[in-house]
């Protein structure tokens, strides 16, 4: 007995961007939809067709991974004050949410965290429209996300050993700055640890082009 099955309404799925920009102490709230959307109490500014991210990668495990996220159409009015934020170093938190076809309302509970990263870069371009009577500049931001394990890669972490660093006082270290761990630190440097042979200063620089006694003595005899 055959059984018809009825086609998939593609149609019937719409989802959009939801981004948290953290620059400073500053949050600002922003998507790619054509109307404002609220979550979790913050509304998200609509901004269509002028914020465009690159594509997420679906990895099982964690991966360094980046994303770019454009926002174009800036006026020039803004642009400076825009580059006058410490872009780098901000977060940047991406959601993806999912809408009813037939009520354009986002559905509740389906709005899903995407991707979590750092700022690491930015750049800006700037594009002019000359076809009209006055000719109209607008700026196009480009910030580019690491994830954080982009981010942890590229971290050095680590301490100087020199006495004046252990002198310091570190509140989050709650150390001691009377420790006396690298007191011999400048004592040691540049000392020899040949065990039975005599130590011999090496100098920076010599007359004959740093050639040894040993080889002066065979051009002598030679």
């Amino acid at each position: 007995m055959s059984t018809n099955i009825p086609p998939v309404q593609t149609n019937a799925i719409e989802h959009g961007i939801l981004i948290d920009l953290t620059l400073d102490e500053d949050t600002y709230y922003i998507s790619n939809c054509y109307k404002n959307v609220t979550h979790n109490g913050n509304e998200y500014l609509a901004l269509a067709g002028f914020l465009n991210t690159s594509d997420i990668q679906n990895n099982i495990s964690n991966a360094n991974d980046e994303i770019q996220v454009s926002l174009s159409a800036i006026p020039p009015t803004y642009i400076a004050a825009t580059i006058g934020q410490p872009i780098k170093g901000g977060e940047v938190n991406i959601y993806r949410a999912f809408f009813d076809y037939e009520t354009q309302e986002v559905i509740t509970g389906e709005v899903y965290r995407r991707f979590t990263g750092i700022i690491s870069n930015f750049s800006v371009q700037e594009d002019m429209d000359t076809q009209g009577t006055t000719p109209e500049v607008t700026h196009t931001i480009t910030i580019i996300a690491s994830s954080i394990m982009g981010v942890l890669e590229n971290k050095i972490s680590g301490r100087r050993t020199n006495k004046q660093d252990f002198e310091i006082e570190w509140p989050e270290l709650a150390n001691d700055p009377a420790d006396p761990s690298m007191e011999r630190v400048e004592t040691l440097f540049n000392s020899s640890f040949d065990f039975g042979k005599k130590y011999v200063a090496q100098a920076a620089s010599s007359i004959n082009g740093g050639g040894s006694k040993e080889t002066d003595s065979i051009r002598e005899v030679a």
